[in-house]
C-alpha cells in the first residue's frame, strides 16, 4: 500500500506543469557592452578620473535556468526570475532554477587581503593584478600589511599553501592557449573583445535536463517546446573594498601556515535559487532571458541592465 501511495504520489506531480526530456551540453554566449565596464575613482591627488572600459571590472556572472523571466519592477526594480511563494518573513521567493553555471570563479588568492576580490579568468599575469589593484585603490598587500611589488610573490605564495607546481593548478592567471595562436595573454581570458563594442564569453552548462509546458500542443520534446529560460547577471565589484556580495568570507579553503590563517571565501550556495538576496547597485544583469525551444540552440545573452 506504502509503495501505491508513493506511486500515485509521483504520477500526480508528472501530471502537471514542466516536464523533462533530453540530457545534452547547453552552449551560449555572453556579451557585455564595454560602455558598462567603467568606473570612477579618485586618485592619490585626489583627483577623479575614469577607468576602463576593462575586463578585470568584470566579476564572476552566475547563469541560472528558470521557469520564466519577469522584467524589470514586477517583483524586482530590475528583471527577476518567476519565483515561488514567500512563507517566510524577510526572506524572497525561491526562483527554483533547473541548472546553471559561472563565467569565472571565485578563487582563493593565498592572500588574507585578498579574500572575496578575485575572479578567475580575469588576469593575464599576477603583475596585472598588483597594477590593478593598485589603481583601484586597494593595493595588494602580505600577512604583515605591507605592499606586494612583485607578481612572483603571490605565485609562490599559492605554491607554498596549495602544494602546487603550476599556475594552471591555481587558476589566478591566463594558463592556457585557448585560442590556438601560440601566445598567453588577453586572448585567452574568459572575457574577450569582440571588436564591436562588446566583451564576449562561452559558456556551458553541462548535462543539463531539457524541461518544457507538457500543456503545450503539438510541441516535440526537446525541439519545439517552449522551455526554460536562460537569464544572469554580473556580480559588480564593490567600489568601497572591491569584494563581491556573492562570495562568503567564512568559507572556502582555509591556510594554517605559518602566520597564515584565514578563509579564502567562496561563491554562497544559494546565490541562483535567491539571486536578490546577492544583486545590488552596480550589478549588471540581463534585461530579457533566453527561452530553450531546441536544446541545440547556441543563444547570445546580453548583459544590459544596470541595477540602480
Amino acid at each position: 500500500m506504502r509503495n501505491l501511495t508513493r506511486a500515485l504520489f509521483f504520477l500526480s506531480i508528472g501530471g502537471c506543469g514542466w516536464n523533462e526530456g533530453i540530457i545534452q551540453n547547453l552552449h551560449g554566449r555572453v556579451f557585455i557592452s564595454k560602455d558598462l565596464l567603467t568606473r570612477d575613482i579618485t586618485d592619490d591627488n585626489g583627483d577623479a578620473q575614469t577607468i576602463g572600459p576593462d575586463v578585470r571590472l568584470i566579476g564572476p556572472v552566475f547563469l541560472g535556468l528558470y521557469s520564466s523571466i519577469f522584467p524589470a519592477n514586477v517583483l524586482q526594480r530590475y528583471p527577476y526570475p518567476e519565483v515561488g511563494p514567500q512563507y517566510l518573513d524577510d526572506v524572497p521567493g525561491n526562483a527554483y532554477p533547473y541548472g546553471g553555471t559561472t563565467i569565472g570563479d571565485l578563487r582563493y588568492a593565498c592572500l588574507n587581503a585578498m579574500t572575496c576580490k578575485m575572479t578567475s579568468g580575469r588576469f593575464e599575469t599576477y603583475d596585472s593584478m598588483i597594477d590593478w589593484f593598485n589603481t583601484v585603490g586597494v593595493p595588494i598587500v602580505d600577512e604583515n600589511n605591507q605592499p606586494i611589488e612583485d607578481g612572483s610573490y603571490i605565485q609562490q605564495t599559492c605554491f607554498n599553501l596549495l602544494n602546487v607546481t603550476s599556475d594552471a593548478e591555481i587558476r589566478l592567471t591566463a594558463y592556457e592557449d585557448r585560442n590556438g595562436d601560440g601566445k598567453i595573454d588577453e586572448k585567452d581570458l574568459d572575457f574577450v573583445d569582440d571588436g564591436d563594442g562588446n566583451f564576449v564569453a562561452d559558456f556551458t552548462i553541462f548535462q543539463q535536463q531539457f524541461f518544457w509546458d507538457q500543456n503545450q500542443k503539438n510541441c516535440i520534446p526537446g525541439k519545439n517546446c517552449k522551455g526554460f529560460s536562460l537569464w544572469g547577471w554580473m556580480d559588480s565589484p564593490s567600489t568601497v573594498d572591491y569584494t563581491f556580495s556573492t562570495c562568503d568570507p567564512t568559507q572556502g579553503y582555509r591556510a594554517t601556515w605559518y602566520n597564515s590563517n584565514f578563509y579564502g571565501g567562496a561563491a554562497h550556495r544559494d546565490t541562483l535559487n535567491f539571486p536578490s538576496t546577492y544583486i545590488s547597485a552596480g550589478d549588471i544583469a540581463a534585461t530579457d532571458g533566453y527561452v530553450w525551444s531546441d536544446v541545440y540552440d547556441e543563444p547570445d545573452l546580453y548583459l544590459d541592465f544596470v541595477v540602480q
